[in-house]
């Protein structure tokens, strides 16, 4: 295996060797971003500090005993399960409405048992390294009480995850006790979106402190190690909005999915230059329908070249997907990009800005006779 499947095989290998300690859902849909559905008892749950520690301290004994669990329904429609015992929240993946409540209830009893036993097996063998993000300003101590709950089960590798900030370079995972690793990554997902990952920073996190806690080499991590999965033009093109009004403009190219690998995650990701007069509400890219992971154009930056990505799995049963950029504005409205790329892998690796001309400063949506500008892919 070489090349990009290689890599990226690597990387959701790596992914498998994490296990979540809760706080909320943000590792667990970073292990789906990269491809993974590992199981793990606190993967998708909202875990308070002091209750894990507790639970810890006594097995969770009292998890998910008669009487422990009760189904609501979230904000968002889907049904989670809550443990009163340790104040434990998973969500179930199941719509408000899907499933009978009291045969989700039953399942769940059942599922979190065999998770629970799962976990428990794998501290006792230290098998698994154990994520677990700190907020600004928590005290050293808390975390400090949480390894030796774990540690008091068997010998497990801690990970600590902090924030460097979002215009920060996140510094190399360090070791900082034998089994204790501190890391970084830009941002953290926000409260109510877990979903929204800084995934580029956790890919490299992820790698770095698997090469550390097992001797591995760290891997390639730059766009070449990522070759691409279909050629498309990377020259400097310009894309203008096609209506009167605020809409969705559509600068793709349908791709047929039995053309690429469909069990694999694909990346599609290209520079673009957003104008000073640019009044549109959002510039993105597309990998299909469905996006795991993704960045979206910065649109406070101006007059300079951004990178915009997002990856995705292209559907078997379709026969198209749209890979490529989109827009949401007017047809007054306009960038530039260059250098597109569709690839085979999670993230969409770092490459240099296209070494082009400044694009003019006015962005007219139509040519002398009228015409419209040019704007696909």
């Amino acid at each position: 295996m070489t090349g990009i499947r290689h890599t990226a095989a690597v990387l959701a290998e790596r992914l498998h060797a994490f296990r979540s300690l809760g706080d909320n859902c943000e590792f667990g849909f970073v292990q789906r971003y990269g491809g993974v559905e590992p199981s793990g008892l606190l993967r998708f749950s909202y875990t308070p500090m002091e209750d894990l520690i507790r639970g810890l301290r006594c097995g969770f004994s009292d998890f998910g005993v008669p009487g422990d669990l009760r189904l609501s329904v979230s904000t968002g429609g889907t049904y989670y399960c809550h443990s009163v015992a340790y104040n434990i929240w998973a969500n179930t993946g199941h719509a408000a409405g899907s499933i009978e409540p009291d045969l989700l209830l039953e399942r769940e009893y059942g599922r979190l048992a065999h998770l629970k036993r799962k976990m428990l097996d794998e501290l006792a063998d230290g098998s698994k390294i154990l994520v677990r993000k700190v907020g600004r300003g928590a005290p050293e101590s808390e975390f400090a009480r949480l390894a030796e709950a774990v540690w008091a089960h068997g010998p497990s590798t801690l990970l600590r995850v902090t924030e460097a900030g979002p215009d920060r370079v996140p510094d190399p995972p360090r070791r900082v006790a034998d089994r204790l690793i501190a890391g970084q990554v830009r941002r953290f997902a926000p409260a109510e979106q877990a979903w929204e990952v800084d995934l580029e920073a956790w890919m490299h996190l992820v790698d770095g402190v698997y090469a550390l806690e097992r001797g591995a080499m760290p891997s390639r991590l730059d766009a070449g190690a990522f070759p691409e999965a279909l050629p498309m033009s990377g020259r400097l093109r310009r894309h203008v909005g096609r209506h009167r009004e605020t809409a969705l403009s559509a600068f793709t190219r349908a791709v047929d999915p039995a053309s690429v690998r469909g069990d694999a995650v694909h990346v599609f990701s290209s520079w673009v230059w957003i104008p000073e007069d640019f009044a549109g509400d959002r510039v993105f890219a597309a990998a299909g329908y469905a996006r795991l992971g993704w960045r979206d154009a910065d649109l406070s930056r101006r007059g300079c070249w951004q990178r915009v990505w997002a990856a995705g799995r292209l559907r078997p049963e379709a026969a198209r997907e749209p890979v490529g950029l989109g827009m949401i504005g007017t047809r007054r409205d306009g960038f530039w990009s260059a250098g597109a790329r569709f690839a085979e892998g999670q993230i969409p690796g770092e490459a240099p800005e296209p070494a082009l001309r400044m694009p003019p400063a006015r962005f007219p949506g139509r040519d002398l006779l009228g015409r419209l500008r040019p704007r696909f892919l």
